[in-house]
């Protein structure tokens, strides 16, 4: 088929794409920041869990949410401060055994940071988390979410104008990133799964210019291991990912890999690490000692409803897949950036350069797909509790959309094919748009299994 001048190589967007992909951008960043502004303090006791630390540490001086008094031999005990508070109780908790002090499961490094911009609001405006609850929470949610996802909105539309070769291509890729997809979903809620999403289109941005633009400076290197070491601390699984960047690194400059990137990478680890020793003592996370979850009166000893499940692993996998809680199920645009990571990886196009980059890309966000996958199959049962969409899967999309930028290229000359990549982003958008007031919520493909009495949980 012989290709027309805006389907050619390397041709550079037209003035109405640049246009369009501009226009996207702007609907998204205000669609998405009206629902931050408008956001609720709290949702659930994962986002409580975080937002208890973030109070502890400037309000108290200490990352404990409470303590647990009482005489153990009677089993008789009292529960004071964070976690007693109407309002502000969560069940992702733990108690430590010794000090008998109660923490959040969740990571330290994410509310240290936010802790100190709670900090500086307080110190600034007078708002207290307390009284000001709705006012803090927005401004720390529109720093830590809005902003980065916004920016990385600005990241995607410059590759697909350096790198996709149709208009509509550009257009169908910007539509799923700002529409399509969980990540802006879960904006309006404090969480680890959006800054790890940003996180990792920050790092694939800055590897794509050195690779496929030879921009070589020390600087970049820097910024691909910052935001790799970034994105492992927020996702555990994405230690496998930013293990592979690095090796893409090595490939490119070894050099500046083994001085730059590996010691700007290791920084937010060191910091993680850190600032989980200040929390209980240990450098081993709260939420990889499951003896802490088990204490008197304690939600996790007897876990009810979709935290109770426990399903033969080839169901969970399918229902992580193509089911209730699927990736493909759910946002079935995602089909284009795995079939597109999947070319890539055994055939790409381009020149040299180019075929080196896709096939390093695609190879990758293949090997980390397949790896992140079977890790959540085999560690766990629960879905990630009550959820809207795989959570556990959200960082992953900015790969999948990068990688989809081939394949919406490919189907930008067919007819049917068109039209079925329109059917999928409606669908997709459909799903994220469901749970817009708050992604805790069950799917509605769970919600429809329930309503059919197919699901008892």
């Amino acid at each position: 088929m012989t290709r027309n001048a805006d389907e050619a190589p390397h041709a550079g967007p037209t003035r109405r794409a640049t246009s369009a992909l501009t226009l996207l951008i702007i609907i998204a960043a205000s669609i998405h920041g009206a629902r931050v502004l408008s956001a609720r303090p709290v949702y659930v006791v994962n986002d409580q869990s975080r937002w208890s630390t973030i109070r502890a540490l400037v309000d108290t001086g200490t990352y404990a949410i409470g303590t647990r008094y009482g005489r153990r031999y009677d089993g008789t005990y009292r529960d004071v401060g964070i976690v007693s508070e109407r309002g502000w109780r969560t069940v992702d908790q733990v108690l430590h055994p010794t000090t008998r002090r109660f923490y959040s499961s969740k990571p330290t490094l994410l509310p240290t940071l936010l802790a100190g911009e709670y900090w500086l609001i307080k110190q600034t405006v007078g708002w207290h988390i307390t009284r000001d609850r709705a006012k803090v929470a927005r401004t720390i949610l529109l720093t830590i979410n809005w902003l980065p996802f916004v920016w990385s909105l600005c990241l995607l539309a410059r590759l697909l104008e350096r790198h996709a070769r149709t208009d509509w291509a550009r257009i169908f890729v910007m539509c799923a990133a700002g529409f399509g997809t969980f990540v802006g979903t879960f904006l309006i809620s404090l969480n680890n799964h959006t800054v790890a999403a940003a996180g990792a289109l920050f790092t694939i941005y800055h590897v794509l210019r050195i690779e496929l633009e030879g921009r070589r400076e020390g600087w970049r290197f820097a910024a691909a291991g910052v935001f790799a070491g970034w994105t492992a601390c927020n996702e555990l699984p994405a230690a496998s990912f930013a293990a592979a960047i690095l090796l893409w690194l090595w490939t490119t400059s070894w050099r500046r890999t083994l001085s730059v990137a590996v010691p700007c990478a290791a920084l937010p680890v060191m910091a993680y690490l850190g600032t989980q020793y200040l929390a209980v003592g240990d450098i081993v996370p709260s939420y990889g000692r499951p003896e802490w979850y088990h204490y008197g009166g304690g939600y996790w000893n007897h876990p009810v409803g979709i935290d109770a499940v426990r399903e033969p692993k080839p169901v969970y996998a399918f229902h992580l897949l193509v089911g209730h809680t699927g990736i493909l199920s759910l946002t079935p645009l995602f089909l284009l950036g795995w079939i597109g990571m999947v070319r890539w990886s055994i055939h790409p196009d381009g020149d040299q350069v180019e075929r080196r980059a896709k096939r390093w890309l695609g190879g990758l966000t293949l090997v980390v797909t397949v790896v992140v996958f079977l890790f959540y199959v085999y560690r766990t049962h629960n879905y990630g509790g009550v959820t809207s969409a795989p959570r556990w899967f959200f960082w992953l999309t900015p790969l999948w959309l990068i990688t989809m930028i081939g394949e919406a290229d490919r189907w930008a000359s067919s007819r049917w094919r068109r039209r079925t990549a329109m059917f999928v982003l409606a669908i997709s958008v459909a799903s994220a748009t469901m749970t817009l007031a708050n992604p805790w919520q069950p799917s509605w493909y769970l919600s429809l299994l329930r309503h059919l009495n197919l699901i008892a949980y």
